[in-house]
């Protein structure tokens, strides 16, 4: 789903929060979670969009109405050493997506 189509389901209440999901090599995606299914916001052109850091997210995510936002990150460990035997850990915290900077 594209930011237009984002907005549109955030200001219909069928949005509820948006996921910035940390990938490997320093990026981040958004995704957004329609009907409990984690979706990923794409540009107009259908490409995933990936932003450097919060702030960039923010002036991505810019023009949507408020919304929860959550930074999402594997742990460390399991990346380095591999998933234990009982199940993924990712650690998830929700951060303002308007800055009072």
């Amino acid at each position: 789903m594209n930011i237009d189509k984002l907005s549109s389901h955030v200001n219909n209440g069928e949005i509820h929060e948006v996921n910035l999901v940390s990938m490997e090599g320093g990026s981040y995606v958004l995704h957004a979670i329609l009907e409990g299914v984690s979706q990923p916001v794409a540009s107009d052109n259908g490409a995933t969009i990936h932003v450097a850091s919060v702030e960039e997210a923010r002036k991505v995510l810019a023009g949507v109405a408020d919304i929860k936002l959550f930074l999402v990150q594997g742990n460390a460990h399991d990346e380095m050493i591999g998933n234990p035997e009982e199940g993924n850990h990712i650690m998830r915290e929700e951060i303002p997506l308007r800055s009072s900077l």
